[in-house]
């Protein structure tokens, strides 16, 4: 009976979670004016998620991890975000903070290894890519209820499409909790003056 009842405990609390992390993203996703959400209750990502997160390490050890969304082909709002994660990345180094960035693919059909790797290098050392296809990919956006949606993409065009995607990205601590919301465009003054400033939130 124990076993039945701690099952169903373990139950809410992953229902519990989605339903907050769902919340929270819908919330930043649908405000027209970027705001930086700092969560009270971190939410715990999914053992798998996790795994994948420490695979893209840039030391081997565990780490913060600052994950932005996105796609190589992208003209103007990946690259800031990514000169925008650079920055993040540089500031909380100098702050002490072990972190690294994490540029993930929407569109793994154009972004092979080779052009992510040489993609990711060109904004900096402290940032890494993960790549993932089919339902690999759809579970690890849906971990963050990132969207992604192509345009004229079909049978006789499978290059010259565009992909429109959400801008939200996450500070996640080395245990895999996410920890903070943010936009990856608007947001890097906030996201500077939380790692300068909220020293606490990095002892937790």
């Amino acid at each position: 009976m124990k076993k039945i009842d701690g099952m169903k405990l373990r139950a809410f609390r992953n229902y519990y979670f989605q339903v907050i992390t769902i919340l929270f993203l819908t919330l930043v996703q649908a405000d027209i004016r970027a705001a930086t959400i700092t969560l009270s209750r971190p939410i715990t990502l999914q053992p798998e998620t996790i795994i994948h997160l420490e695979q893209a390490s840039t030391t081997g050890t565990s780490q913060w991890k600052l994950i932005v969304f996105g796609f190589t082909h992208c003209k103007d709002v990946c690259p800031m975000s990514l000169v925008n994660l650079s920055t993040m990345v540089k500031t909380a180094i100098s702050e002490q903070i072990d972190i690294n960035g994490i540029f993930v693919t929407v569109d793994p059909d154009r972004d092979t290894e080779a052009i992510l790797a040489n993609y990711t290098k060109s904004f900096g050392t402290d940032i890494s890519y993960l790549r993932f296809e089919g339902e690999e990919l759809e579970r690890f956006k849906n971990a963050f209820q990132v969207e992604a949606i192509f345009y004229t993409k079909n049978v006789g065009n499978q290059t010259h499409y565009q992909v429109d995607h959400s801008t939200t990205a996450f500070l996640v601590d080395p245990a895999g909790r996410i920890r903070v919301i943010f936009d990856a465009l608007k947001d890097a003054r906030d996201m500077a003056r939380i790692f300068h400033e909220d020293k606490k939130l990095f002892k937790s």
